[in-house]
């Protein structure tokens, strides 16, 4: 099979390199701020290979998740589709094939669990691609675990339990599955032309909401316990101006009503990842 540019370019923005970059640099990032691991020991070609095989098996994720989602994208985006457009379907299957396998070879070199867990979550990540996301709240609750397991996986490597890690993994947790919640929003038009179940297809845009509300509850009781426990006042008056944009996105939530909106309250979503992320490095 030749591979051309346009297959090169297409395979590079179906791998969304700058969430795999974020995804890198949040393990580093966990592994520097939260367990105090030396800084030599993050430079040493294990670990640099443990954060390539993670960001490996988010990149044939993506490229999965797009291959399947090439009809729904032809409705919602047209304009941004990569697969079959840039990327030949083919060579986009071939790739997460090759992505997944290498991914797994390297985890169970570097470590068995880490190659077990890369198998679980690249048959986690196949099966919400094909299935799971065409019902009601388990392609998004499915989304949200396995991208907290990218900070729970840095304690595998490590064979290190921190409190400080899981609080933050379950921060993420929530967080995602807003995200993905206000993305299924987004998408509903041409996800329900094809048979899917989300919630704003099944509850209407009101239930949706309803669950992003709860889901922020969540999140904003989980931070309010976090900064009680943590006795650091940066990261209280850092989470304090988080807990704003919090309040400020609820009620844009409860005035939003077109895909503009909801656009706009994934960027709020955005920044607030982003802040929890640069929250680590004042601890």
């Amino acid at each position: 099979m030749k591979i051309t540019t346009k297959d090169v370019v297409g395979f590079l923005i179906a791998s969304r390199i700058p969430n795999l970059i974020i995804i890198g640099l949040t393990q580093f990032i966990t592994a520097y701020f939260l367990l105090d691991m030396p800084l030599w020991m993050l430079m040493k070609a294990k670990f640099i290979l443990f954060i390539l095989s993670t960001g490996m098996i988010g990149a044939a994720g993506y490229i999965i998740n797009d291959y399947f989602d090439q009809k729904i994208d032809m409705v919602n985006r047209p304009g941004s589709v990569v697969i079959g457009t840039t990327f030949r379907r083919r060579l986009a299957l071939f790739s997460h094939i090759l992505l997944t396998l290498s991914a797994i070879g390297i985890g169970f070199i570097i470590d068995p669990i880490i190659g077990a867990v890369h198998i679980f979550s690249a048959g986690a990540l196949w099966t919400y691609s094909a299935i799971l996301k065409r019902w009601i709240l388990l392609g998004t609750l499915t989304i949200a675990f396995l991208t907290s397991l990218t900070l729970l996986l840095v304690m595998i490597y490590f064979r290190e339990f921190s409190l400080l890690v899981v609080a933050y993994a379950m921060f993420g947790c929530v967080t995602i599955f807003i995200r993905e919640s206000i993305k299924d929003i987004i998408s509903a038009k041409g996800e329900g032309q094809f048979g899917y179940q989300s919630v704003p297809i099944v509850w209407g845009i009101r239930g949706a909401k309803t669950f992003i509300y709860l889901a922020g509850l969540a999140g904003v009781g989980m931070l309010t316990f976090y900064l009680i426990s943590i006795p650091n006042w940066n990261i209280r008056y850092f989470f304090f101006s988080v807990l704003v944009i919090i309040l400020w996105m609820a009620y844009k939530l409860s005035k939003a009503d077109k895909i503009r909106d909801f656009k706009i309250l994934k960027k709020y979503v955005d920044v607030i990842i982003l802040a929890g992320l640069a929250s680590v490095i004042l601890i």
